[in-house]
């Protein structure tokens, strides 16, 4: 008994240091966004205060932040939505139409995934402003799609090879076209797939910087990128504001994950494995 309850002491011990460890800077952004001005900068760190709102009002009723905040909800459940339907598609062929060139298509598909962010930002650049898309919300979302594709069509490919072959032939049988079957088929059990890879898609493209940052000036502006007009005002930075808009940024992303918790376990071990 003793041999085994050390092994379990030292697991639980290194869990609760990795939770402490990844938890504590959330909460303390929490604290931050709720102390006054007064104690903002106190040393050592003031932890029992009175909690005070005028850094969420601050923000909220600043014209630019919700503007911002609206900008991200759109780019991420377009772009999401976008990924999750073509990506399943193409997922979808490859899986189960088998052709010749299918291993290279698949390897072309991923091969972009491979590159930093930083080594297209100046081709995206180009494109866009010579399409006219410079600071227009449409330009975000076609980026940000084509981004996440080659993850959802990795992701759902093993996801559907899963799904038992002979439901299809049934389908196909019964006077189904593939386009039928994958609409009455494969969509209905793969919908853990599709939550846990839309998951994935929304908050990868709800924390994007870099491109946001390039591609807009003042109309498509998302919430993590306006956060940076807060950083300095008057030679001097706004904790508490800042502190405020990174809890209100991180919500829609916690909420989410909570809620679909489950699809996003069942999903990513369904897809990983097979």
């Amino acid at each position: 008994m003793r041999r085994r309850r050390w092994p379990r002491l030292g697991l639980l011990l290194g869990l609760v240091v990795l939770l402490a460890g990844t938890l504590f800077p959330v909460y303390y952004m929490v604290l931050t966004s709720l102390k006054p001005d007064e104690t903002l900068l106190a040393q050592p760190p003031a932890f029992l205060f009175a909690p005070v709102l005028e850094h969420y009002a601050t923000l909220l009723h600043d014209g630019n932040f919700p503007r911002y905040y609206a900008n991200s909800i759109i780019v991420a459940t377009g772009s999401t939505a976008l990924a999750v339907f073509l990506g399943s598609m193409m997922a979808y062929i490859m899986a189960t139409i088998p052709f010749r060139m299918a291993p290279a298509a698949f390897f072309l598909i991923l091969l972009p995934r491979t590159f930093p962010p930083i080594t297209t930002l100046i081709p995206v650049f180009v494109a866009v402003r010579w399409l006219g898309l410079m600071d227009r919300v449409e330009a975000l979302i076609l980026f940000e799609t084509a981004v996440r594709l080659p993850l959802v069509v990795w992701i759902m490919r093993g996801f559907i090879r899963g799904i038992p072959f002979p439901l299809l032939e049934a389908s196909f049988v019964d006077g189904c076209t593939p386009a039928q079957a994958f609409f009455r088929i494969i969509v209905p059990l793969a919908a853990p797939g599709l939550a846990a890879v839309g998951i994935i898609c929304f908050i990868d493209t709800w924390n994007a910087f870099l491109v946001p940052l390039v591609l807009t000036n003042f109309n498509a502006i998302t919430a993590p990128v306006g956060m940076m007009s807060y950083v300095n005002s008057e030679e001097q930075l706004i904790w508490g504001v800042i502190a405020a808009g990174g809890v209100l940024t991180i919500f829609p992303v916690l909420l989410l994950a909570f809620t679909l918790n489950r699809f996003l376990l069942q999903g990513l071990t369904a897809g990983a494995v097979k």
